[in-house]
């Protein structure tokens, strides 16, 4: 899918959330988004993705448990292994709902076996990208990390 994708995601997450469980005034959004220099089909596909989520999960939005509960508590390994973007990314995306507390492990997980320290946010972008699509649409729409490690000058062997 791609980090672009997901940036729109979190956008309109953020906007539902903001708008207490509402998407209001859809095409103002998107056009919003068209400035940004999203696409007519990247918008769409994001849209499509969150009402999908929505009707398989009907708490994915609406969970105002998940910000109220206490949080996922770094250890000091992965603290100093991610980034500090990074870290802040994983916790806009749990507290958006995006991420499950289980793909936040597999995230944590594949980013303290894939890559030496400090792990980025371009990077972690690539691991959510493979943990949430495997996880949302199964498994061969997810990006291949390998490819993406191969790619990583920084990979250690």
């Amino acid at each position: 899918m791609g980090d672009r994708f997901l940036e729109i995601v979190v956008y309109l997450i953020s906007q539902i959330k903001e708008d207490q469980g509402r998407l209001e005034d859809i095409e103002e959004i998107s056009m919003h988004l068209k400035n940004q220099g999203f696409s007519e089909n990247e918008i769409s596909s994001a849209y499509s993705w969150i009402l999908d989520r929505l009707h398989t999960d009907t708490e994915f939005v609406y969970d105002t448990k998940r910000s109220i509960l206490a949080s996922r508590v770094l250890s000091d390994a992965e603290r100093h292994h991610f980034a500090t973007e990074a870290v802040g990314y994983i916790m806009q995306l749990t507290h958006f709902g995006i991420l499950s507390d289980e793909q936040v492990e597999n995230v944590l997980e594949r980013g303290m076996l894939i890559w030496p320290s400090p792990v980025s946010l371009e990077q972690l972008k690539i691991l959510v990208d493979s943990v949430l699509f495997s996880d949302s649409m199964g498994r061969d729409a997810a990006p291949d990390i390998q490819y993406y490690v191969a790619e990583d000058s920084d990979m250690l062997n």
